[in-house]
Formats: structure tokens, C-alpha cells, sequence
């Protein structure tokens, strides 16, 4: 079967110089596609790209929110164990020590000792999963670092150079257990 250029040129449509600059024409345009590295993509494979690029960006989406709550679980998850590992014990007793927490006032009752160690900013009230817990200072810093919204109550003391001059009552001290 002859190529369709000896076809034309049987039939007088062309002459033998017009094949030669056709096909020299050809190879020039398939040596600079081979060195531009330019491809003519079609239509089809465009969207087929671009849906593969939607399909990236979804999967991308999905693993941030995937490590997030990774990330929010393991901070739970250290909450949980500092919290047990710093929590005092025993300070169960007969006294009253009354906090304000979620708008409400709560109580919990400690001894003496553990009174003021919370009133000397010592000790302080954090909340986990709706219980209470007494912490020590250092373990604190460590913990709303984490998650701020676990500190509960923790009173710093207040120096005697930090009250006003001009108080009128500055000579009259406040008693930390006065029950009203």
C-alpha cells in the first residue's frame, strides 16, 4: 500500500519537492517539540488534572483535620496525666473553701493546712472533665500552657508594698477564713 504522498504525486496534487518540504517540515516540528518538552494536551486530560488536583487538595484538607484532633487527643491524654501525677491527696477536712467556676459558686472541703496553701497561692483549683483537683503552683504553669482553661483558682500573694499608700484601711488585715 503506498503512503499518501506517493498517492498525491501519482495524481499530480503535488510535486516530489512539495513532499520533501513536508517532510522536512515534520521533522523540524517533532525536534522542537522533543527539545521544549511541549506536549498538546487535550481537553480530556485538562479535567482529568484538574480533578486530581481538587482530589489533593481534599485529601491534604482531611489530614490537617485528622491531625488536629490527633493533636487535641494526646493533649487531653497529658492533661489527664500530669494531672494525676500532681494532684494532691489529702486534703479532705471540715473547712469550707468556697471558688467561683462556670458562673457558679462551688465549694470544696479541705483542712487547715491545705487552706493556706491555696490562700498563699501554693496550691490551685483545677477542672478536668467536670471534677476538681488541688495542683501544686509548678505543675500549674505546666498545665495552662497546655490548655489555659483548666486553672480554676489560683491566688497570688499579694506584697505588703503592693497596697496603697493612702488605703485608709491598710492597718486593718482581712482574715483569709472569714465566714460570712
Amino acid at each position: 500500500m503506498a503512503s499518501l504522498q506517493e498517492q498525491l504525486m501519482k495524481s499530480g496534487l503535488i510535486n516530489k519537492q512539495k513532499a520533501q518540504q513536508a517532510q522536512t517540515e515534520k521533522r523540524r516540528n517533532a525536534k522542537q517539540k522533543k527539545k521544549k518538552g511541549t506536549v498538546e494536551v487535550s481537553d480530556v486530560q485538562v479535567i482529568i488534572n484538574s480533578q486530581k488536583e481538587i482530589q489533593k487538595q481534599q485529601d491534604l484538607e482531611k489530614n490537617r483535620q485528622t491531625q488536629a484532633e490527633l493533636d487535641a487527643r494526646a493533649a487531653h491524654a497529658k492533661l489527664i496525666q500530669m494531672i494525676a501525677q500532681h494532684c494532691e491527696k489529702n486534703y479532705q477536712g471540715e473547712i469550707d473553701y468556697h471558688f467561683t467556676y462556670a458562673n457558679k459558686v462551688k465549694r470544696i472541703a479541705i483542712n487547715a493546712k491545705t487552706q493556706y496553701s491555696l490562700i498563699n497561692g501554693m496550691l490551685a483549683i483545677c477542672v478536668l472533665n467536670d471534677a476538681f483537683y488541688l495542683i501544686n503552683k509548678e505543675a500549674v504553669a505546666k498545665l495552662t500552657e497546655i490548655d489555659p482553661s483548666v486553672l480554676v483558682a489560683l491566688h497570688e500573694k499579694v506584697e505588703l508594698s503592693d497596697i496603697e499608700e493612702d488605703d485608709p484601711y491598710a492597718e486593718f488585715a482581712i482574715p483569709d477564713d472569714l465566714i460570712w
